[in-house]
């Protein structure tokens, strides 16, 4: 009989360095050793140099950003280096920026653990006198394993938020965004976490392998309500590329073919996306070919009479990893 010996969480496909993914997964690893084995030292020590390594990493994404807020440490003038910052302000900083849940008094909570993460020197436990048991060691990774499970529903490319609704995808240091297996229909989907009511241009590079699907989501709702365009190597009649709409969850049905049927058998394709709501434009284009759609009668439908504005947009993947790479999305 298999015995689990997994206690901390391990789901971090939002750290985006993989050299710093695989180091925290060595230390999450050990955690879980070292918690079974009731080390309350070394559980309450390495979880919360963990957790300092997650928020770190974070903050660093988003640097530009929380470097602005007052709150902003200071020598002088100048802000200080994120590794210079501790673990309260960290959380202080990204919870202002909306990575970090609002929970009331959660702050006393970083705080009281940046002073236990100091008692890796004896004096300053001595000093403090303050216990170190079972109770807070569960607490240490009872906080590491919050602010992962938080984290973990997230994707950052650069600094756009992008929320996960399935499967597991990972953005790693190349700036390569793996849209991974999970289950069928929908693999690995991913929403921008913010609406689109004014333009939008994105375009990428994608590695679509034969009989794979990449599907471009638009006016998301909710998983059960969304359209979405739908680049298909699946390559035969009935599989056309096309316009989707998804009526409810993993409930989906063609709305338009597209022209060209099928994408290019060349990879990768270069997709660009440009949305514009003043100008009336939705574009799709795939090697610089603009995809147009019709009705059963042949009539050509303007893609922007499909578009809802104050939605989300995303993709997914269905059937096989597909990966995109250059992402720049403004």
């Amino acid at each position: 009989m298999e015995i689990k010996t997994e206690v901390t969480k391990q789901e971090i496909g939002f750290i985006n360095d993989i050299d710093l993914r695989a180091m925290l997964l060595e230390r999450l690893r050990e955690l879980d050793k070292v918690a079974l084995v009731n080390a309350h030292y070394s559980t309450l020590f390495l979880a919360i140099s963990t957790l300092e390594g997650v928020l770190k990493h974070i903050a660093q994404i988003f640097r530009s950003d929380i470097v602005q807020y007052p709150e902003y440490p200071r020598h002088g003038n100048q802000p200080k280096d994120i590794d210079q910052l501790k673990l309260e302000t960290l959380q202080k900083l990204l919870k202002k920026r909306g990575l970090l849940p609002d929970i009331q008094d959660l702050e006393h909570v970083y705080n009281l653990f940046r002073d236990y993460r100091n008692f890796i020197h004896p004096l300053a436990q001595i000093r403090k006198d303050w216990p170190v048991g079972l109770g807070q060691a569960q607490m240490a990774l009872g906080l590491l394993n919050a602010t992962i499970a938080h984290l973990a529903q997230y994707i950052f490319i650069g600094q756009e938020i992008f929320q996960k609704f399935e499967g597991n995808p990972n953005y790693d240091f190349n700036k390569v965004l793996h849209l991974e297996l999970y289950r069928a229909p929908l693999n690995s989907f991913l929403v921008l976490d913010r609406q689109i009511s004014d333009t939008l241009s994105l375009e990428f590079d994608l590695e679509l392998p034969e009989d794979s699907m990449f599907n471009f989501v638009f006016n998301f709702k909710d998983e059960g309500s969304f359209k979405f365009l739908r680049l298909d190597n699946r390559r035969t009649r009935e599989t056309p590329n096309s316009l989707l709409h998804c009526t409810q969850k993993y409930f989906w049905s063609i709305v338009l073919p597209a022209d060209p049927l099928y994408p290019p058998k060349q990879s990768p394709l270069h997709v660009e996306i440009e949305i514009d709501f003043p100008s009336r434009v939705f574009s799709f284009q795939v090697n610089a070919k603009t995809y147009s759609f019709g009705d059963a009668k042949e009539n050509s439908i303007d893609l922007f009479t499909e578009l809802e504005p104050h939605l989300k947009i995303g993709f997914f993947n269905e059937w096989k990893p597909v990966t995109l790479s250059n992402i720049s999305l403004r």
